[in-house]
Protein backbone atom coordinates (compact mmCIF):
# COMPACT_ATOMS: atom_id res chain seq x y z
CA UNK A 1 0.00 0.00 0.00
CA UNK A 2 0.97 3.44 -0.49
CA UNK A 3 -1.13 5.53 1.36
CA UNK A 4 -1.49 5.25 5.13
CA UNK A 5 -3.61 2.51 6.07
CA UNK A 6 -6.81 3.60 8.28
CA UNK A 7 -5.04 7.23 7.93
CA UNK A 8 -8.63 8.71 8.08
CA UNK A 9 -8.72 7.52 11.68
CA UNK A 10 -5.36 8.82 12.52
CA UNK A 11 -5.87 11.94 10.94
CA UNK A 12 -9.25 12.66 13.56
CA UNK A 13 -6.36 12.34 16.48
CA UNK A 14 -4.08 14.76 14.69
CA UNK A 15 -7.25 17.15 14.32
CA UNK A 16 -7.91 16.79 18.37
CA UNK A 17 -4.40 17.81 19.01
CA UNK A 18 -2.48 14.60 19.02
CA UNK A 19 1.11 13.78 17.61
CA UNK A 20 0.80 10.01 16.38
CA UNK A 21 3.10 7.40 15.33
CA UNK A 22 2.28 4.94 12.73
CA UNK A 23 5.32 2.66 12.46
CA UNK A 24 5.20 -0.22 9.49
CA UNK A 25 6.36 -3.74 10.86
CA UNK A 26 9.51 -4.90 9.26
CA UNK A 27 9.94 -6.19 6.23
CA UNK A 28 7.24 -4.01 4.76
CA UNK A 29 8.86 -1.75 1.88
CA UNK A 30 12.11 -3.01 2.82
CA UNK A 31 14.79 -5.94 2.34
CA UNK A 32 13.90 -7.26 5.56
CA UNK A 33 11.49 -10.39 6.46
CA UNK A 34 7.47 -9.31 7.29
CA UNK A 35 7.12 -11.48 10.35
CA UNK A 36 3.23 -11.58 10.14
CA UNK A 37 1.93 -13.35 13.43
CA UNK A 38 5.44 -12.95 15.37
CA UNK A 39 4.39 -11.25 18.54
CA UNK A 40 8.03 -10.31 19.58
CA UNK A 41 8.63 -8.91 16.20
CA UNK A 42 5.75 -6.36 16.23
CA UNK A 43 5.81 -5.54 19.88
CA UNK A 44 9.66 -4.44 19.22
CA UNK A 45 8.82 -2.79 16.10
CA UNK A 46 6.05 -0.50 17.89
CA UNK A 47 8.57 0.19 20.76
CA UNK A 48 11.36 0.86 18.06
CA UNK A 49 8.93 3.56 16.59
CA UNK A 50 8.28 5.12 19.62
CA UNK A 51 12.28 5.60 20.46
CA UNK A 52 13.17 6.97 17.02
CA UNK A 53 9.93 9.53 16.61
CA UNK A 54 11.57 10.89 20.06
CA UNK A 55 14.56 11.00 18.24
CA UNK A 56 13.38 12.72 15.29
CA UNK A 57 10.87 14.96 17.68
CA UNK A 58 12.74 15.47 20.58
CA UNK A 59 9.55 18.08 21.51
CA UNK A 60 7.06 14.94 21.47
CA UNK A 61 6.10 14.24 24.72
CA UNK A 62 7.11 11.36 27.15
CA UNK A 63 3.40 9.80 27.79
CA UNK A 64 1.70 8.10 25.09
CA UNK A 65 -1.45 5.90 24.28
CA UNK A 66 -1.17 2.59 22.29
CA UNK A 67 -3.74 2.11 19.65
CA UNK A 68 -4.33 -1.16 17.47
CA UNK A 69 -6.25 -3.06 15.44
CA UNK A 70 -6.80 -6.17 13.90
CA UNK A 71 -3.19 -7.48 13.15
CA UNK A 72 -2.23 -4.00 15.06
CA UNK A 73 -4.55 -5.17 17.98
CA UNK A 74 -3.25 -8.46 18.78
CA UNK A 75 0.42 -6.67 18.22
CA UNK A 76 -1.20 -3.83 20.84
CA UNK A 77 -1.59 -6.91 23.00
CA UNK A 78 1.71 -8.06 23.19
CA UNK A 79 2.90 -4.88 23.75
CA UNK A 80 0.95 -4.30 26.55
CA UNK A 81 2.10 -7.77 27.82
CA UNK A 82 5.78 -6.13 27.89
CA UNK A 83 4.29 -3.33 29.69
CA UNK A 84 2.87 -5.10 32.84
CA UNK A 85 6.56 -7.10 33.37
CA UNK A 86 8.92 -3.89 32.15
CA UNK A 87 7.08 -0.82 31.27
CA UNK A 88 8.42 2.01 29.13
CA UNK A 89 8.40 5.32 29.90
CA UNK A 90 5.43 7.66 29.70
CA UNK A 91 2.67 4.41 28.93
CA UNK A 92 -0.78 5.23 29.97
CA UNK A 93 -2.49 2.16 28.49
CA UNK A 94 -4.14 0.76 25.36
CA UNK A 95 -6.87 0.94 22.90
CA UNK A 96 -7.45 -2.51 21.69
CA UNK A 97 -10.16 -2.76 18.42
CA UNK A 98 -11.22 -6.27 16.90
CA UNK A 99 -7.87 -7.90 17.77
CA UNK A 100 -6.03 -10.49 15.58
CA UNK A 101 -5.09 -12.41 18.97
CA UNK A 102 -6.09 -16.33 18.67
CA UNK A 103 -3.96 -17.28 15.84
CA UNK A 104 -4.91 -21.18 15.50
CA UNK A 105 -8.51 -20.07 15.28
CA UNK A 106 -7.78 -17.13 13.02
CA UNK A 107 -5.42 -20.17 10.74
CA UNK A 108 -8.56 -22.54 10.90
CA UNK A 109 -11.28 -19.47 9.58
CA UNK A 110 -8.63 -17.98 6.81
CA UNK A 111 -8.03 -21.46 5.29
CA UNK A 112 -11.72 -22.62 5.08
CA UNK A 113 -13.58 -19.05 4.54
CA UNK A 114 -13.81 -18.13 0.59
CA UNK A 115 -11.86 -14.39 0.37
CA UNK A 116 -9.74 -14.93 3.02
CA UNK A 117 -6.92 -17.31 1.75
CA UNK A 118 -4.59 -14.47 1.23
CA UNK A 119 -3.93 -14.76 4.49
CA UNK A 120 -2.65 -18.50 4.96
CA UNK A 121 0.17 -17.92 3.01
CA UNK A 122 1.59 -14.35 4.67
CA UNK A 123 0.47 -16.40 8.30
CA UNK A 124 2.81 -19.55 6.70
CA UNK A 125 6.16 -16.97 5.58
CA UNK A 126 5.56 -15.12 9.28
CA UNK A 127 5.95 -18.61 10.70
CA UNK A 128 8.83 -19.54 8.26
CA UNK A 129 10.82 -16.54 9.48
CA UNK A 130 10.37 -17.42 13.06
CA UNK A 131 11.54 -20.82 12.53
CA UNK A 132 13.33 -22.15 9.26
CA UNK A 133 12.44 -25.80 9.34
CA UNK A 134 8.42 -24.84 8.88
CA UNK A 135 8.32 -25.55 5.04
CA UNK A 136 5.25 -23.82 2.91
CA UNK A 137 5.70 -26.57 0.46
CA UNK A 138 4.36 -29.16 2.87
CA UNK A 139 1.50 -26.76 3.97
CA UNK A 140 0.13 -25.39 1.16
CA UNK A 141 -1.87 -27.51 -1.59
CA UNK A 142 0.36 -27.60 -4.63
CA UNK A 143 -2.07 -25.08 -7.04
CA UNK A 144 -1.62 -22.86 -3.57
CA UNK A 145 2.06 -23.25 -3.67
CA UNK A 146 2.12 -22.46 -7.65
CA UNK A 147 0.06 -19.20 -7.56
CA UNK A 148 2.50 -17.90 -4.89
CA UNK A 149 5.22 -18.74 -6.38
CA UNK A 150 6.39 -20.57 -3.58
CA UNK A 151 5.61 -17.62 -1.62
CA UNK A 152 7.56 -14.97 -3.58
CA UNK A 153 4.36 -13.02 -3.56
CA UNK A 154 4.15 -12.47 0.17
CA UNK A 155 7.99 -10.97 -0.21
CA UNK A 156 6.87 -8.30 -3.31
CA UNK A 157 3.36 -7.99 -2.89
CA UNK A 158 0.78 -6.19 -0.49
CA UNK A 159 -2.05 -7.40 1.52
CA UNK A 160 -4.69 -6.18 -1.75
CA UNK A 161 -2.15 -7.91 -4.49
CA UNK A 162 -1.80 -11.32 -1.84
CA UNK A 163 -5.81 -11.73 -1.33
CA UNK A 164 -6.37 -10.82 -5.08
CA UNK A 165 -4.16 -13.56 -6.06
CA UNK A 166 -5.87 -16.32 -4.04
CA UNK A 167 -9.27 -15.39 -3.25
CA UNK A 168 -10.60 -18.06 -5.39
CA UNK A 169 -8.56 -20.88 -3.53
CA UNK A 170 -10.01 -22.34 -0.26
CA UNK A 171 -10.43 -25.41 1.85
CA UNK A 172 -8.43 -28.12 0.12
CA UNK A 173 -7.46 -26.36 -2.93
CA UNK A 174 -5.54 -24.33 -0.40
CA UNK A 175 -4.11 -26.08 2.44
CA UNK A 176 -3.12 -29.65 2.28
CA UNK A 177 -3.75 -31.80 5.32
CA UNK A 178 -0.34 -30.80 6.96
CA UNK A 179 -1.69 -27.68 7.24
CA UNK A 180 -3.89 -28.80 10.52
CA UNK A 181 -1.69 -30.93 12.21
CA UNK A 182 2.24 -30.14 11.13
CA UNK A 183 3.81 -29.40 14.91
CA UNK A 184 6.22 -26.64 14.07
CA UNK A 185 3.25 -24.16 11.98
CA UNK A 186 0.83 -24.84 15.06
CA UNK A 187 3.59 -24.47 17.83
CA UNK A 188 4.22 -20.97 15.81
CA UNK A 189 0.42 -20.14 16.37
CA UNK A 190 0.07 -21.13 19.65
CA UNK A 191 3.30 -19.25 21.08
CA UNK A 192 2.05 -15.70 19.47
CA UNK A 193 -1.37 -16.06 20.58
CA UNK A 194 -2.20 -13.27 23.19
CA UNK A 195 -5.03 -12.12 25.41
CA UNK A 196 -4.16 -14.39 27.48
CA UNK A 197 -1.38 -13.11 30.26
CA UNK A 198 -1.84 -9.39 32.32
CA UNK A 199 -2.03 -6.63 30.55
CA UNK A 200 -0.08 -3.19 31.96
CA UNK A 201 -2.12 -0.04 32.64
CA UNK A 202 -5.93 0.06 31.54
CA UNK A 203 -7.36 -1.35 28.24
CA UNK A 204 -10.15 -0.25 26.72
CA UNK A 205 -11.33 -3.56 24.26
CA UNK A 206 -13.57 -3.04 21.66
CA UNK A 207 -15.67 -5.38 18.85
CA UNK A 208 -18.14 -4.70 16.18
CA UNK A 209 -21.23 -7.79 16.42
CA UNK A 210 -21.33 -7.65 12.47
CA UNK A 211 -17.56 -8.28 12.46
CA UNK A 212 -16.83 -11.42 10.14
CA UNK A 213 -13.32 -11.22 10.29
CA UNK A 214 -12.37 -11.38 14.09
CA UNK A 215 -15.59 -12.75 15.68
CA UNK A 216 -17.59 -11.55 18.71
CA UNK A 217 -16.63 -14.67 20.20
CA UNK A 218 -13.21 -14.38 20.25
CA UNK A 219 -12.79 -11.20 21.73
CA UNK A 220 -15.82 -11.78 24.64
CA UNK A 221 -13.30 -14.72 25.39
CA UNK A 222 -10.58 -12.61 25.35
CA UNK A 223 -12.31 -10.26 27.76
CA UNK A 224 -12.90 -12.98 29.99
CA UNK A 225 -9.04 -14.15 30.26
CA UNK A 226 -7.61 -10.83 30.61
CA UNK A 227 -10.42 -9.96 33.43
CA UNK A 228 -8.97 -13.33 35.26
CA UNK A 229 -5.50 -12.20 35.14
CA UNK A 230 -6.26 -9.28 36.79
CA UNK A 231 -6.08 -6.57 34.10
CA UNK A 232 -7.83 -3.75 34.16
CA UNK A 233 -10.35 -3.81 31.44
CA UNK A 234 -12.97 -1.60 30.19
CA UNK A 235 -14.89 -4.07 27.22
CA UNK A 236 -17.56 -2.58 24.92
CA UNK A 237 -19.31 -4.47 22.15
CA UNK A 238 -21.08 -2.35 19.64
CA UNK A 239 -23.91 -3.73 17.94
CA UNK A 240 -23.91 -3.81 13.79
CA UNK A 241 -20.13 -2.67 13.34
CA UNK A 242 -18.06 -4.01 11.26
CA UNK A 243 -14.03 -4.51 11.28
CA UNK A 244 -13.35 -2.12 8.54
CA UNK A 245 -15.25 0.69 6.98
CA UNK A 246 -16.93 0.19 3.51
CA UNK A 247 -19.11 1.04 1.33
CA UNK A 248 -21.82 -0.93 2.76
CA UNK A 249 -20.31 -0.93 6.35
CA UNK A 250 -18.96 1.02 9.15
CA UNK A 251 -15.68 -0.64 11.20
CA UNK A 252 -15.56 -0.20 14.87
CA UNK A 253 -12.91 1.68 14.09
CA UNK A 254 -14.66 4.67 12.68
CA UNK A 255 -17.96 3.91 14.44
CA UNK A 256 -16.52 3.84 17.98
CA UNK A 257 -14.17 6.50 17.31
CA UNK A 258 -15.69 9.23 19.31
CA UNK A 259 -15.61 6.71 22.45
CA UNK A 260 -11.26 6.07 21.45
CA UNK A 261 -10.79 9.58 21.08
CA UNK A 262 -12.81 10.26 25.05
CA UNK A 263 -10.74 8.06 26.76
CA UNK A 264 -7.23 8.83 24.92
CA UNK A 265 -8.07 11.98 25.83
CA UNK A 266 -9.30 11.01 29.67
CA UNK A 267 -5.65 9.16 30.00
CA UNK A 268 -3.60 12.06 28.91
CA UNK A 269 -5.51 14.18 32.15
CA UNK A 270 -4.90 11.60 34.79
CA UNK A 271 -8.65 10.18 35.49
CA UNK A 272 -9.12 6.90 36.21
CA UNK A 273 -10.75 4.30 33.42
CA UNK A 274 -13.66 2.58 34.53
CA UNK A 275 -13.28 -1.54 34.38
CA UNK A 276 -15.47 -3.77 33.16
CA UNK A 277 -14.55 -6.76 35.00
Amino acid sequence: MRDLYHGDQMMKFVRAGFAVVAPDYAGLGTDGRHELGNKVAGSNDVLHAISAARTAVPHLSRRWVLWGHSQGGGIGLAVGEVQRTDPAPGYLGAVITAPAANLPAIAERVATTPGFGGFVPLLIAGAQHGDPKVDPAKLLAAEAFAVGKCLGLTKTGCLGVVTAAYAHLSGEQLVSPAYWVDPRFAKFLENNTVGRRPIGGPVLLLQGTSDAVIPRGETDDIARRLCAVGTRLDYRVYPGLDHDTTQWSTGIDDGAMPDILKWVTDRFAGKPARTTC
